[in-house]
């Protein structure tokens, strides 16, 4: 797997590497190699020197120039390790095949090299804004280390990515790596499904497949790799023993179980004491690797199993292809993936398909994704596929339309031509209703008629973006119509008055929402009669399929009449609004109101087209007044926080705010047992993950 980690400051790395002397071993096979185009830049090939090395962590250049200040502390580097896991390290180490090694770290310098051209970044000043730029240039020193902690057979490389880079006007600043940690599992599952389709070439079959891209080697027992992992039984030992279970406890438990590295005396003796202890467990490695080369030599080219038996060309592409998608579970005809595989290579052949299934994953929960979200899922599969293959893929879908990149502040993301197509049949089915709506009361007497109801029966008075709000449900002209408001904006207090109006006048009155009880909340709080979205989907979902004239005819005479609320609408992802506006207009609704914000809670399945209807100019009522807020600061907070200002709605906040360390939880209870039971009875506390919670 691969681990990040800071590498210390530019005094304690400079220590730490000088005098535990860590990444700098002086025998040539753990001698560090300088990578990267800033490396080859700065004049650094070759066989890194210890000191040299230290400089550049240091921020001090060899052509004289310095990154950072004495002022400043200056961050030493990023490191990245990548481990073999454990069934490789024995076969390599233990059982001699250095091929392994070679493959290993093959794979590795590829993902560098895709880190560096896709993900370094620094900060520089554009037309007189900082601003991040892409720089494609690292200074990486590669150590191969063939040990753990515990002297147990444990290949592994540290890249260690210097603070340094080199932007686009010339100039060395300082790294910004905040790319290169947010894609860690990414560069881990490339590194990995490069390295499969090596070890297959040699024989090897793969299997046990983890997070991320991870894979053991078939014939080796997990009582063997247990007996060799020592190292992470006593992190799991003393993990077992802390309150914390997430990574920060699992880092601080390999830190706490952490001795010193020392020297290999021997290190032929170190691989025979190996040996020694494979046999005494009935394991041979050789045995493993022999049969490795044989079926290399007899299976020449087999991908997952299907190897000469199959010899046309064509028909192997196709048996592959067959079997990815049954797999996957893609469906037949899926126009992500082509009818015809051509000559594509195996690897092709199954980059093909990851990239479908992961586009299909992805567009489950989101309309638009990244790049790198697609490139994560597809090898998340574990295709005999690499991450060029992938990369191939989906810039064809993009030449070929099925994809399509998002522009302005999206234009990192991409979207599928089925999810451009589901909001377009949103657009135009509320551009179907415009003009088709009933007024029950006029537009002239509905404000007067609200205040007086609402007066008399509750004992309010509406604010404008209140009545304004009930105004379009009782006199728009339109068909689908969206209330907007914010959070404790009094939306429910609008309702029941809007209701009884509608009831007087014969019209029905339905409420709906995407959870149970939310439902019940709404039939609670408004009096109106409300179902699930997805009760009443199914109630008409053979309209939708295309239902006979009279059944259409009788589901219309139902409804004929009704006005439909949908609460929290912004929960509702597209597939499911799209049908909602659509039987909205098949059913000739007087009304179907959207009714939420659109800043708030999200859909749980892709698509955010309540803000969609919006933009695109669906009538919409506004309702921006916090009701809920009883004080000024908070009420001040809420309204920078709704624009998007967070710092102000911090400042509003600040004398209410009481700063607290990693004892937070500690001094939150303390507060709310100080409040007297009257208090607490109104107070919450809320906490942000279940570690603090518990």
């Amino acid at each position: 797997m691969l681990s990040v980690a800071n590498v210390r400051t530019a005094g304690g790395a400079a220590n730490y590497f000088a005098a535990d002397n860590y990444y700098t071993r002086a025998d040539a096979e753990r001698s560090g190699q300088w990578l990267g185009k800033g490396a080859e830049a700065l004049g650094l090939r070759g066989v890194i020197e210890a000191s040299q090395f230290e400089a550049v962590l240091k921020g001090m250049l060899p052509d004289g120039s310095r990154v950072g200040s004495d002022n400043r502390a200056h961050r030493a580097g990023t490191d990245l390790t990548f481990s073999m896991p454990k069934s490789w390290s024995i076969l390599a180490l233990v059982g001699g095949d250095r091929r392994i090694l070679d493959a290993y770290g093959a794979a590795v310098r590829e993902t560098l090299a895709w880190a560096e051209k896709n993900l370094a970044e620094t900060r520089m000043e554009v037309r007189g804004k900082e601003r991040v730029v892409a720089t494609r240039n690292l200074v990486i020193g590669l150590f191969q280390h063939d040990t753990n902690r515990n002297q147990e057979p444990n290949a592994h490389f540290h890249a260690v990515v210097a603070n340094v880079t080199q932007g686009p006007d010339g100039k060395w600043r300082a790294l910004r790596n905040d790319k290169i940690w947010e894609h860690n599992t990414l560069l881990n599952a490339m590194t990995m499904a490069r390295f499969r389709l090596a070890v297959e070439k040699l024989g090897y079959q793969v299997g046990e497949y983890g997070k991320h891209g991870n894979f053991e080697a078939v014939g080796v027992p997990k009582p063997v790799r247990d007996a060799f992992s020592s190292r992470r039984a006593e992190i799991l030992d003393k993990l077992s023993t802390m309150e914390g279970k997430g990574l920060a406890a699992r880092n601080a438990a390999n830190l706490m179980t952490r001795a010193d590295k020392g020297p290999v005396a021997d290190r032929q003796a170190l691989v025979n004491q190996w040996c020694e202890a494979a046999a005494q467990l009935g394991f041979d490695p050789r045995l493993v690797i022999a049969q490795a080369n044989a079926r290399a030599a007899t299976d020449i080219g087999s991908v997952s199993g299907i190897g000469n038996s199959v010899r046309s060309i064509g028909q192997r592409a196709r048996l592959l292809a067959a079997t990815f998608a049954e797999r996957l579970g893609l469906r037949q005809g899926d126009p992500l993936v082509p009818r015809d595989m051509g000559r594509r290579t195996p690897e092709q052949i199954a980059a093909v398909h990851a990239v479908a299934s992961a586009i299909r994953h992805l567009g489950e929960r989101e309309a638009a994704f990244s790049r790198t979200e697609i490139y994560r899922s597809a090898l998340g599969f574990a295709l005999p596929t690499t991450l060029a293959d992938i990369e191939h893929r989906v810039d064809q879908l993009l030449r070929q339309g099925h994809l399509q990149k998002g522009k302005g502040a999206d234009r990192n993301l991409v979207t599928t031509r089925d999810a451009i197509g589901l909001e377009q049949r949103i657009i135009a089915a509320v551009e179907g209703g415009r003009g088709h709506g009933t007024a029950v009361v006029e537009a002239d007497v509905a404000g007067e008629r609200l205040q007086a109801l609402s007066q008399l029966k509750y004992g309010l008075t509406m604010n404008p973006g209140q009545e304004g709000a009930g105004c379009l449900l009782l006199a728009s002209h339109n068909r689908i119509v969206a209330i907007q408001g914010v959070a404790g904006a009094g939306k429910s207090t609008v309702l029941k008055p809007v209701a009884d109006i509608l009831r007087e006048e014969g019209t029905s009155v339905l409420g709906l929402a995407v959870q149970n009880t939310l439902v019940q909340m709404l039939e609670r709080d408004t009096g109106i009669p409300s179902m699930t979205v997805a009760r009443f989907l199914r109630q008409h979902q053979g309209l939708l399929e295309g239902a006979d004239q009279a059944r259409l005819a009788e589901a219309r005479a139902s409804l004929r009449g009704t006005t439909v609320l949908l609460d929290e609408a912004s929960m509702v992802g597209n597939a499911d609004k799209e049908k909602l506006v659509r039987l909205a207009n098949l059913l000739q609704l007087d009304r179907f109101a959207s009714i939420g914000d659109r800043k708030q809670l999200g859909a749980v399945d892709a698509g955010k087209p309540f803000d969609v209807m919006q933009k695109a100019g669906v009538e919409t009522a506004i309702m921006n007044t916090n009701l809920r807020a009883r004080e000024t600061a908070l009420r001040d907070a809420q309204y920078a926080a709704q624009g998007g200002n967070i710092d102000e709605g911090l400042r509003h906040l600040g004398p209410h705010v009481v700063a607290s360390g990693n004892t937070a939880a500690v001094d939150a209870a303390a507060a709310w047992l100080s409040l007297s039971p009257a208090e607490r009875e109104v107070t919450a506390i809320y906490a942000s993950g279940r570690n603090l919670r518990g």
